[in-house]
């Protein structure tokens, strides 16, 4: 060993093919673990006296650098990537963010159909005052052939071009074990260099399927409509941002990671060159769920052998954990991984209380002003009372239905009014600016009058102006109606709690105008909820001013 790489053993060659570097496959687990406790005797040293210094060329792990990268040290002074990918949600503990992934294509409906998932980051800043904002890291390239190398391999690699390959070839279980190996290093090496929560400290895994998903459709940094696309925004031609098959893109070989330009939150590669694995078992959608069996390993985005039609968001291949040919872990030359960092979700005994009242407040079911007795309270005072053990346990089973029914109906209520504000914030904008373009035409409309006001210019300007300004007053009646049913169906709180989170998602896409329409429009809903006036004049007076 030397130089702080992981692994024994003999050496390992090189190899070419088609004028590419490949690395051959990679040996089973016990390579990894067999050499990590002399590893960290080896290079513990460095921890006492700083972090172990990154001499690769930025070229090499990082060829597309963007100012709030986060790079961690490796072995053989490599390094790796991450990009922040937050998370938006309200400032409840037990708060998820809804996504819809998935494909509405009834053809691949098994597999891809269209999924209701929940995320939400393990690391939280507090930067508004105590408003929560939650994230994730994500791997930005592939896992290269240097890294694996550096991790993995018998002595350290001389960094090159040709190492930044994507590392395939691996199984399932290779990746866990350098995700493993490699935190450990980071662990005893460099503990400084990696993110915390609470008092836990980050650590290496594969992404899971929704995490790896909502990072591909570009996240909190995209619109909703955008997310649900089936490619994630790019350039003219998909050519530009990802490598599939063909003479106009991969040409049938591996290719260097970072390349091409990134998805909107400057992840590179998610789609086309190497498939990417992901953590948990393949499992079928059964109509809009997922289904209960559970299968072999899943990749995803494709590869460089995937056609260019093939190509999408939701793209998900099942393969065995084990090569029926060989008996031995699945490996392919077509197969890589990215890494995420993580944290567990226990991170201290306070995250441990504000869980426990979160969900004292989320289980509390209320009933409403009208109702005679509330379903919950009744299902758990006849379980309590019943000494038949069968059903008693049907009894809470329904209980916790209704309850887990509630909790949603609640957040999905609340997904609806950031909807709402959001439009909201969007139909201001288009009334602000349809109100400039009026005013701008009635003053050439009057300026042409005076000089013929028979003239054919005259004519048109005065139709335009007539349907400009009918195209206007169907925006404001649908921004008042879509202003009452906010103010009518929400508490102030949950109004000010979505705010925050539709003006999150506005910063990230950078639009800044948009966060400022959408305090606009909750101002006027909170008004008029308060007064139950609702002045229209005065109102639309506020939405048009410069």
């Amino acid at each position: 060993m030397s130089d702080g790489c992981l692994g024994t053993g003999g050496t390992r060659s090189w190899q070419v093919r088609s004028g590419r570097s490949h690395m051959p496959p990679a040996r089973p687990v016990g390579w990894l673990m067999a050499g990590l406790a002399a590893a960290v005797i080896t290079t513990g040293a460095m921890s006492a006296v700083g972090q172990p210094a990154i001499t690769w060329t930025r070229d090499y792990f990082n060829p597309a650098p963007d100012f709030d990268d986060l790079t961690l040290p490796m072995p053989c002074g490599g390094a790796m990537t991450f990009r922040r990918v937050d998370t938006p949600v309200a400032s409840d503990m037990l708060d998820d963010r809804l996504v819809v992934l998935g494909s509405a294509d009834q053809d691949l409906g098994y597999s891809e159909y269209i999924l209701r998932e929940h995320l939400v980051g393990g690391f939280n800043d507090f930067p508004f005052g105590g408003d929560r904002v939650t994230y994730y890291f994500l791997g930005k390239y592939e896992v290269t052939r240097d890294q694996y190398a550096a991790v993995a391999g018998d002595s350290c690699p001389a960094a090159s071009l040709r190492g930044r390959l994507p590392m395939t070839d691996v199984s399932w279980f290779d990746a866990i074990a350098f995700s493993e190996a490699y935190t450990t290093w980071l662990w005893a090496n460099a503990p400084d260099a990696l993110p915390t929560e609470g008092d836990r400290r980050a650590y290496l895994r594969l992404p899971t399927e929704t995490e790896w998903e909502y990072a591909v459709r570009g996240g909190a940094a995209v619109s909703e409509q955008e997310f649900r696309h089936r490619l994630f925004p790019h350039g003219n031609s998909l050519v530009e941002a990802a490598w599939f098959q063909g003479p106009r893109s991969a040409g049938g070989a591996l290719q260097l990671t970072g390349l091409l330009e990134p998805n909107p939150l400057n992840l590179h590669d998610m789609l086309g060159n190497a498939e990417e694995l992901v953590l948990e078992p393949y499992r079928l959608n059964r109509v809009g769920r997922r289904h209960g069996q559970v299968g072999g390993m899943v990749t995803r985005g494709g590869s460089f052998r995937t056609p260019e039609a093939s190509l999408r968001n939701s793209l998900r291949v099942e393969y065995s954990f084990f090569d029926e040919s060989t008996g031995a872990a699945t490996r392919l030359e077509t197969i890589g991984f990215r890494l995420v960092l993580s944290v567990p979700v226990a991170v201290s005994l306070r995250r441990i209380e504000e869980f426990r009242t979160a969900w004292a407040e989320a289980a509390a079911v209320e009933p409403s002003d009208d109702a005679a007795i509330d379903p919950v309270d009744a299902l758990e005072d006849l379980a309590e009372a019943t000494t038949d053990v069968e059903r008693q346990q049907q009894l809470d089973l329904i209980s916790a239905a209704l309850a887990a029914e509630e909790a949603q109906d609640e957040q999905v209520a609340a997904r609806a009014l950031r909807s709402a504000i959001s439009s909201g914030a969007v139909l201001i904008r288009s009334l602000r600016y349809d109100n400039g373009v009026i005013r701008a035409t009635e003053t050439a409309l009057n300026f042409e009058s005076q000089l013929n006001a028979q003239s054919d210019r005259a004519r048109r300007l005065a139709e335009q102006v007539a349907a400009m300004r009918e195209r206007y007053d169907i925006t404001l009646r649908a921004y008042f109606d879509i202003l009452v049913q906010a103010a009518d169906d929400y508490d102030p709180e949950v109004h000010q709690e979505q705010l925050r989170v539709a003006q999150r998602d506005f910063e990230e896409q950078e639009l800044g105008t948009l966060a400022e329409f959408a305090q606009l429009f909750v101002d006027q809903a909170l008004n008029y909820q308060q007064t139950q006036a609702l002045d229209a004049e005065r109102l639309e007076a506020e939405l048009v001013q410069p």
